[in-house]
């Protein structure tokens, strides 16, 4: 398997009724703020937002529940959701020509344990062609989702907000030329070493024969390496 298939780059009267919607509300408004607190950090890391700016920003997610074993995108469509991964577990694979499974990534929030927690797929959307990529829910999810569309109002709305545009596209460009040359560089029991350091959800949830097209080796080879260590 080469670089480029690996890194190709969510009341019986009226007044009872009201007070079960206002309370539902008021839940579901301090739910979000609680659940997207992680999202807001995200970008005062890049840049400075006060309560209103962050207001914009959370009228355009939208929250949905998964169950597992639904797909958030899939290959053959464009995608123009940006989903937040709020708790839950999903993968992100390819299938080849002759119908091979390659995993391509994990979106994981989960006991306070997060990895890549924004999924989908932004070549497809930028370039409107059908994505490479699946991305399926390995258990029940709570996700927020976001239009692409709207954010680029956004983005486009004023100067500060185009700056976190480019800086979040400079992140994934550098991010993905690390991934790829760590791909190039190390051994496959190198990054197996390394992924089980920095991210060992990946072997704690996938069995071996999609651990193992993490690291571009078939499963007799990821069950050598770990037999040699």
């Amino acid at each position: 398997m080469d670089d480029n298939m690996v890194y190709s780059f969510y009341h019986n009267d009226f007044l009872f009724w009201v007070h079960c919607k206002l309370f539902y509300l008021f839940c579901h408004s301090h739910m979000v703020r609680f659940c997207m607190e992680y999202l807001r950090t995200y970008i005062e890391s890049m840049i400075d937002i006060n309560d209103t700016e962050w207001q914009m920003v959370t009228k355009l997610f939208t929250k949905k529940q998964y169950k597992k074993g639904d797909e958030l995108f899939r290959a053959g469509e464009v995608c123009y959701k940006l989903h937040y991964i709020s708790s839950g577990i999903i993968r992100i694979y390819s299938l080849s020509t002759d119908g091979k499974d390659f995993t391509i990534a994990l979106n994981y929030n989960k006991d306070d344990f997060k990895i890549d927690v924004f999924c989908a797929d932004y070549v497809s959307y930028l370039t409107k062609s059908e994505s490479m990529f699946f991305a399926e829910a390995l258990e029940d999810c709570t996700v927020y989702e976001a239009d692409f569309r709207e954010l680029d109002k956004l983005y486009e709305s004023g100067l500060k907000w185009m700056s976190l545009a480019k800086k979040i596209s400079d992140f994934q460009l550098v991010t993905m030329f690390q991934r790829v040359q760590m791909m190039k560089r190390l051994t496959a029991k190198e990054k197996y070493l390394l992924i089980k350091e920095i991210a060992p959800v990946y072997e704690k949830v996938l069995p071996d024969y999609q651990f193992a097209t993490i690291l571009g080796i078939t499963p007799q080879s990821l069950s050598r390496i770990k037999k040699d260590i």
